[in-house]
């Protein structure tokens, strides 16, 4: 059951304190003084929702007393009740008391009921709102000390990898450079050397642990947000031609072809440099994924507002554990085995999202898998139709 609200009746006149309480006794706690002095004693010990005086009383006028309501809780609403034309005395109360309206005696008893019932339901309304305003004002606090802990948690997420790549640098050249004169001597020794395969297997080590290290400082550094895009007018297929051209070698070694099928229109505002590692990193996962003697195909579309790359293999596609987390750094759900899938991808996520752009994967019907990158592109497109290129293999 709800609780009563409770009203206060401040008036010096025993006659209308006895047909107040009367009145409203049933709808409502009703609390009653022949005084100022005592109202505000009563105000003070009560928990009062409403309180109505009457003007003309010794001592303490009404609108002096709601104006001392008004200074210990404005939260009440405040009623002036006035026999009297006292244009002066109701100004004084909108003004100093900040009444909620004010009613002429005697008063009418269904006139008095509905002004009750309106100050009463603005009480409740300011009331939940106040109650409304402090629940976001701590939910906000609580999340300002999320964002901060979050930010440092992020800064020393940076700064550790900061220190782990600079400590594992120089060994790594070290062994990069040894792994080098021990390939040299031995092809001079014996160019059928045993060994070569454990020194291949030394080199192919090495470039992946420099690569993992270069894929998590980009990561890094792009979700803290350390990295400010360069922006300029980008030639989208010399960007991808470049990108293929550094990963000829392998291409070359897995026999594997590239076929191009670029629109018309591909020129567009962004980051040349971050888009090439972007692209490069899928293109290197495509040719990591894809059997040898496939072929790896890239398009382009550009529409009114967007201009994609798609970029295509014949390899085994995604399995469906690792389409859920495709994006997500250091997801490795079901993957079993050591493929960086998850690094390649988020980081072509996080390179979208500065250029305020999308990154899609998906498997093809036909077998192979799909990964799609769309810039926002502010030259309208002349002719979407593509134009297919076939490139010799790799």
């Amino acid at each position: 059951m709800d609780k009563k609200f409770t009203i206060l009746y401040v008036d010096d006149e025993p006659g209308n304190l006895n047909a107040f309480r009367i009145t409203f006794r049933r709808d409502y706690n009703i609390l009653l003084a022949a005084s100022a002095e005592e109202g505000l004693r009563l105000f003070q010990a009560e928990d009062v929702d409403l309180v109505l005086s009457d003007q003309r009383m010794p001592g303490m006028s009404g609108v002096e007393f709601l104006e001392r309501v008004f200074e210990i809780n404005p939260g009440p609403c405040r009623i002036l009740v006035t026999a009297y034309s006292d244009i002066d005395a109701i100004q004084g109360a909108v003004n100093r008391a900040n009444i909620f309206k004010y009613v002429r005696k005697p008063w009418d008893t269904e006139k008095l009921t509905q002004t009750i019932e309106q100050a009463l339901d603005v009480y409740g309304l300011r009331k939940l709102n106040r109650a409304l305003n402090d629940e976001l004002s701590e939910k906000n606090k609580a999340l300002e000390e999320a964002n901060l802990s979050l930010r440092e948690s992020d800064q020393l997420k940076y700064d550790f990898l900061k220190i782990i790549s600079h400590e594992m640098r120089t060994p790594l050249n070290g062994l990069k450079g040894a792994t080098q004169l021990i390939k040299i001597n031995s092809q001079q020794d014996d160019p059928n050397s045993k060994n070569k395969e454990l020194i291949d297997v030394l080199e192919d080590s090495a470039n992946r642990l420099e690569q993992f290290l270069l894929l998590a400082e980009r990561i890094t550094s792009l979700k803290a947000k350390r990295y400010n895009l360069a922006l300029q007018e980008t030639e989208i297929v010399a960007l991808i031609q470049a990108a293929v051209d550094q990963l000829a070698p392998e291409l070359e070694r897995k026999q594997q072809s590239v076929t191009y099928q670029f629109c018309p229109e591909t020129r567009t505002l962004a980051d040349s440099q971050l888009l090439k590692i972007c692209v490069g990193e899928i293109l290197q996962n495509a040719s990591k994924h894809s059997p040898h003697g496939s072929q790896i195909t890239i398009r382009t579309h550009a529409a009114h507002d967007t201009l994609s790359i798609e970029i295509s293999d014949q390899g085994r596609g995604f399995p469906d554990a690792v389409l859920r987390n495709l994006f997500r750094v250091f997801i490795r759900e079901d993957l079993g085995r050591d493929d960086n899938l998850g690094l390649n991808l988020a980081l072509a996520k996080l390179v979208m999202d500065l250029h305020g752009g999308t990154a899609e994967a998906y498997n093809r019907p036909q077998g192979g898998a799909t990964v799609k990158l769309t810039l926002k592109h502010p030259t309208p497109a002349q002719d979407t139709l593509p134009q297919e290129l076939s490139a010799p293999q790799s």
